[in-house]
C-alpha cells in the first residue's frame, strides 16, 4: 500500500493499514468488517468503496465487488470534491481486472488523465492499462506524452517499443519504424543513451529495417560502451554480421564468443 504524508487515498494511513494486514493475512472477514467501519468515517471515500469492492472480491461475491467498484468510479465521475488519486485507480484497477473488466479500469484513468493533465503517476497507470490490452496505439500516443513533459529515456522507450509491437503486428511497417528511429537519433543527438536496454532497444529498430550496417556501426561506436559485458556486444555483432551475410566474419566472432563461454564453464547456457 502507498502512502503519501500519512494518508492513503485522502484517509489517514493508520485507519487503512489494519485492513490491509487483514487483507493480507486472508482474514476477509475481519476485514470486511474494518471496511465497514471505514465507510461509516468516510461514506464518500471512492477509496473506501474500493477497498470494500477488493475484499468482496478475494470473498468470491464478485457481482457486491464490481456493484462497490461501479459505486466509486461514479463518485469519481460525478463529485470534483472527492479525490482521485493513483492508489484509488490502481485498487479499482486491481478489482476490475480480475472480475474482467479492465475496460473500466482503462475508462478511470481516462477520465483521470483529463482531469489531472500532465500527472505522470495517473498518466504510467493509464499506459499500464494499454499494456493489459493490447493497445499498442494508445501505449505509443501515452508515452509520447509522458516523453514531451520530462523527456525521460525510459518513456522513449517505452513509446519505441509500443512501435515495434504494432509493426510486429502487422501494422504500420516502414513508415512506424522510420519514426521510432528518428526519435531515437533525435534523443541521442541531445541526450545521448544511458542504458543498455536502450541501445539494444535502437539496434532492434534498426534490425527490423534491415539496416545492419548502420546497427553495426551503432554497436562499434561510443554507444557500444554501454554493453560492458564483451560477450554481450560480441553476440549482438555476430549476429549483424550473419544477417547481413559476412558469414565469414560472424564466424569468426561466434568463436570468440564459445571460447569466452567455455572458459568461464558456461558453454551450455550458449548451446541451449
Amino acid at each position: 500500500m502507498a502512502s503519501k504524508f500519512g494518508m492513503a487515498g485522502g484517509i489517514p494511513e493508520r485507519r487503512v493499514r489494519p485492513i490491509w494486514d487483514a487483507i493480507d493475512s486472508r482474514q476477509f472477514k475481519n476485514a470486511l468488517k474494518l471496511s465497514a467501519s471505514l465507510l461509516s468515517k468516510y461514506p464518500n471515500s471512492p477509496y473506501a468503496l474500493a477497498l470494500k469492492a477488493l475484499i468482496l472480491e478475494r470473498m468470491g461475491k464478485s457481482d457486491e465487488a464490481l456493484s462497490v467498484c461501479l459505486s466509486a468510479k461514479e463518485l469519481l465521475y460525478t463529485n470534483d470534491s472527492v479525490l482521485m488519486d493513483e492508489l484509488t485507480l490502481s485498487t479499482l484497477q486491481i478489482v476490475f481486472q480480475r472480475l474482467d473488466h479492465l475496460d473500466l479500469a482503462t475508462s478511470c484513468y481516462e477520465y483521470a488523465c483529463g482531469k489531472f493533465l500532465n500527472n505522470l503517476e495517473i498518466m504510467m497507470g493509464l499506459f499500464n492499462c494499454y499494456v493489459r490490452e493490447y493497445s499498442f496505439v494508445k501505449q505509443q500516443q501515452t508515452a509520447i506524452k509522458m516523453y514531451k513533459i520530462v523527456g525521460e529515456e525510459r518513456f522513449l522507450l517505452w513509446a519505441v517499443c509500443s512501435i515495434q509491437l504494432q509493426v510486429l503486428c502487422g501494422n504500420g511497417g516502414e513508415k512506424l519504424l522510420l519514426l521510432a528511429e528518428g526519435l531515437l537519433k533525435k534523443h541521442i543527438a541531445s541526450h545521448s543513451l544511458h542504458e543498455p536496454e536502450a541501445l539494444i532497444v535502437y539496434i532492434s529498430v534498426l534490425e527490423q529495417q534491415a539496416k545492419y550496417g548502420d546497427a553495426l556501426e551503432v554497436l562499434s561506436g561510443k554507444l557500444g560502451s554501454l554493453l560492458v559485458i564483451e560477450v554481450d556486444r560480441l553476440r549482438i555483432q555476430g549476429r549483424l554480421l550473419a544477417r547481413a551475410g559476412d558469414y565469414a566474419t560472424a564466424a569468426n566472432i561466434y568463436q570468440k564468443v564459445l571460447e569466452s563461454w567455455y572458459a568461464r564453464g558456461s558453454l551450455h547456457y550458449f548451446v541451449q
